[in-house]
């Protein structure tokens, strides 16, 4: 199955003015696209649509959560987001050269807003995922806190010290 069909805006038939739609995403839509960094989506996406005689505009707004481990303890973390997007909308031939003005032929009648709603949602993912201070796995915190690295007094070395002196 397409999973564009689940996704898209007819928008011929709308009057000019604003309106409103929502999707949701789970498992089968980032199957779909085989990301696998995060795993566990549940996404809403709010797609506000202003309508003009030439161009549209189109407020993106998506929310939810997901699931991916902790980059400390290695424990389930979830991990919430939202991202706030517009894209604008012309009519033409062609290609834009800004990410953020779609140009769609006059032949076209809806909108696909899928590649959108996914590409924005990677964005919105944050690089670096740790539970809040004290939530992490004690067990594997203090496993860290035993191997790690103290700072060592240094030992003195007679021929770089005689160097340093020339240096001085």
């Amino acid at each position: 199955m397409d999973i564009r069909k689940k996704y898209r805006i007819p928008y011929t038939g709308l009057k000019e003015g604003k309106h409103s739609f929502e999707f949701t995403a789970a498992v089968e839509f980032f199957d779909h696209y085989k990301y696998d960094y995060v795993s566990q989506v549940e996404l809403t996406a709010t797609v506000e649509l202003q309508k003009m005689s030439t161009m549209m505009i189109l407020d993106l707004s998506l929310s939810g959560n997901y699931n991916t481990p902790c980059d400390r303890c290695g424990d389930d973390l979830t991990q919430d987001f939202l991202s706030e997007n517009r894209l604008f909308v012309k009519f033409g031939d062609g290609e834009s050269t800004d990410e953020n003005i779609l140009l769609l032929s006059q032949s076209e009648h809806e909108l696909h807003m899928a590649e959108y709603i996914f590409e924005f949602f990677v964005t919105s993912v944050q690089a670096r995922h740790i539970h809040n201070e004290g939530d992490c796995n004690e067990k594997v915190i203090n496993k860290i806190n035993e191997y790690k690295v103290t700072e060592q007094e240094e030992i003195s070395n007679p021929i770089w010290d005689k160097l340093k002196e020339l240096k001085k």
